[in-house]
């Protein structure tokens, strides 16, 4: 028995962000899971006087499953360090980098992990056009640091550029304009350092936009994705080496686009993956026999503080 097996454990949900929603989707079912274990489990909107709600509950140890902003840019968990409460999920560091979208792919291609090719693009710039581009038709627009897929457009007429980056621009002060690369649509779990099967995603129809995320029956999904063995094996590779640049190897989703012949390229990390029965990181790990329910009590027994306290 660890100190985390006994802990009251607070599930932060809600939260400030666009996905707020959906957070409430996946901190009741976390809450559920740990309670099936035998936890003590509060549940906690995070409004602004989370450090009152925190104070007010008892809990020692926290278990965020916030998504977006003021939730996985490491808002929460730097303050939870502050208060001293260890914490499950990503550092300070790791969620504040993976947030942003630029920040991370550049560090990753730094050392030598695949990504798309693509330019940041702000309002001072003007009105994009093609001529000012280093990517073709079709691209892909999204804000810097945004999750669930709001903000983003897949631009397969240039007239349609100026208006997906002011959609864009709406969420977030930078845009990343990148090239669509060919799929699949592929993601890699990565669980306590090691890889989990990867999952594809297949759309009905269309690209993996918000209602394909969030509709029933709007998406097919395979465990083990229907690709070649060695890719698979590469886009596990990448996933690891993308958790460790990123320090995220408690746990982390990392996407990925199978890329053609070019081969596989990372699109981004996600540090706070969806967290329900059906979600992908949870998906990927049953195929490996872990079920829900170990699964959070697997992650709540990583929590701690990272900064060493005085």
């Amino acid at each position: 028995m660890t100190q985390n097996d006994r802990a009251r454990v607070a599930v932060l949900l809600g939260g400030l962000s666009t996905e707020r929603e959906i957070s409430f989707k996946s901190g009741r079912a976390v809450a559920e899971a740990l309670r099936s274990r035998g936890h003590d489990v509060v549940e906690i909107d995070v409004q602004l006087d989370i450090d009152q709600q925190l104070r007010a509950s008892g809990a020692t140890v926290a278990f965020p499953v916030l998504h977006g902003k003021w939730g996985e840019d490491g808002s929460i968990q730097g303050l939870l360090e502050c208060m001293g409460i260890p914490y499950a999920g990503p550092s300070v560091f790791s969620a504040a980098l993976t947030m942003d979208k630029v920040a991370t792919l550049r560090l990753l291609e730094g050392n030598g992990v695949p990504v798309p090719k693509g330019v940041v693009w702000t309002a001072e710039k003007g009105v994009p056009t093609l001529a000012k581009l280093p990517v073709d038709l079709p691209i892909v627009v999204k804000p810097v640091r945004e999750g669930s897929s709001f903000g983003i457009t897949i631009v397969t007429e240039e007239k349609q550029l100026a208006p997906a980056v002011q959609t864009a621009l709406e969420l977030d002060e930078r845009v990343l304009i990148e090239e669509c690369l060919d799929g699949p649509e592929l993601t890699v779990g990565i669980l306590e350092g090691q890889a989990l099967p990867v999952v594809e995603i297949a759309p009905v129809d269309g690209w993996f936009d918000f209602e394909a995320k969030y509709t029933k029956g709007a998406t097919a999904y395979h465990v083990p994705a229907r690709i070649d063995p060695v890719l698979a094996e590469r886009v596990q590779a990448i996933g690891r080496e993308a958790a460790r640049l990123t320090g995220c190897l408690d746990s982390c989703r990392v996407d990925v686009m199978g890329g053609g012949w070019r081969g596989p390229r990372v699109l981004e990390v996600n540090t706070i993956p969806g967290m329900t029965g059906t979600s992908l990181l949870p998906m990927a790990a049953q195929a490996t026999g872990i079920d829900f329910a170990e699964l959070c009590e697997r992650l709540l027994k990583l929590a701690r503080l990272r900064n060493v306290r005085p």
